[in-house]
């Protein structure tokens, strides 16, 4: 009689979670990590040179004007005209998308690009966004290197912080 008593009162309680939140640690800011690429691109970009690289091995400067802006999201937008030199389209450094940071090959891959229209997401070919862009900061200027499947340079794009 008294299990048959027990019985409701101990089939009415509900189950505790099994599952319980991880801690996890700090946030690795040391120099050769994500976070702390994440900082040094945060912010404004001037460009101040864009080199493209002909099949000869011969770099031939552009005359180009651009901005690339980085947020603390991850977020680039590259907005930028190029108006002589090599045969490049001159919506080649428009575009907008999110950054993936690997910093042990110091490099960065542009995916989700979009723009405003057609015309703006259009890249020329030398300077796709698909090609991952290798990175290296030096003093307060970043440089940017694209380089072909075979691991041959195309082109480095030069900015400077001003933000």
């Amino acid at each position: 009689m008294a299990a048959a008593l027990a019985l409701p009162l101990v089939s009415g309680c509900t189950a505790a979670p099994r599952v319980r939140p991880v801690k996890m640690g700090d946030v690795d800011t040391g120099a050769n990590s994500v976070e702390s690429v994440r900082r040094q691109l945060k912010g404004t970009w001037e460009l101040v040179s864009l080199d493209v690289v002909e099949p000869s091995g011969q770099k031939v400067p552009a005359q180009a004007t651009g901005r690339l802006t980085f947020d603390e999201y991850g977020n680039l937008a590259m907005k930028g005209t190029v108006t002589g030199g090599p045969n490049l389209d001159p919506s080649a450094l428009n575009l907008t998308g999110r950054v993936t940071i690997d910093p042990d090959l110091h490099a960065i891959r542009i995916g989700g690009v979009s723009a405003a229209n057609a015309d703006a997401k259009r890249i020329d070919p030398k300077l796709d966004a698909s090609n991952v862009r290798y990175y290296a900061f030096e003093g307060d200027l970043l440089k940017t290197t694209l380089k072909n499947p075979s691991g041959v340079t195309t082109a480095t794009a030069t900015w400077k912080k001003v933000e």
